[in-house]
């Protein structure tokens, strides 16, 4: 017999799913009564949508190029860390 009440474990365990659809209708239905419930669920799932998002917007502009330069000191301390390897 399948749970009616999720845990916040499942919540954490059932994100991803939640997000992108992924889930059946009777599991999704649970997940929202939970977060509706749960304050720190819901606190959760905004910053794993928040998160999501800003990671989205990254991309937004993908043929700019960086808004500065390295500076010399650190482009060469990079070289040098990695002939080290």
């Amino acid at each position: 017999m399948q749970k009616t009440i999720l845990t916040c474990r499942d919540v954490e365990e059932f994100m991803i799913d939640y997000v992108d659809g992924g889930m059946s209708l009777l599991t999704r239905l649970q997940f929202t009564m939970h977060v509706v419930i749960c304050s720190d669920c819901r606190k959760y799932l905004k910053m794993y949508k928040d998160t999501i998002a800003l990671g989205k917007r990254v991309f937004d502009r993908p043929d700019d190029e960086a808004a500065g330069q390295v500076p010399d000191e650190v482009l060469h301390a990079i070289l040098a860390a990695t002939e080290k390897k």
